[in-house]
């Protein structure tokens, strides 16, 4: 049997999630999750782009990319 092990962030999550209760802070709570995500992300990329290690000619690269799992 795996168990599971919680970090200090996702128990603080935990407690600050155990005092909600309405349905629209769920959703509201997760726009906030998905904005933070996605800005953290975006900070990732632009670093990425800013010191070359990603650039227009990649990008374009994985339009032709085949990254489904190879079935035998």
């Amino acid at each position: 049997m795996q168990q599971l092990i919680i970090n200090p962030a996702q128990y603080e999550l935990l407690n600050v999630l155990s005092c909600i209760t309405k349905e629209e802070d769920v959703t509201e709570l997760k726009s906030v999750i998905v904005k933070f995500l996605n800005n953290r992300l975006q900070k990732e990329i632009d670093s990425l782009w800013e010191d070359g290690t990603l650039d227009g000619q990649k990008v374009a690269a994985w339009s032709d990319e085949h990254m489904r799992t190879p079935y035998k």
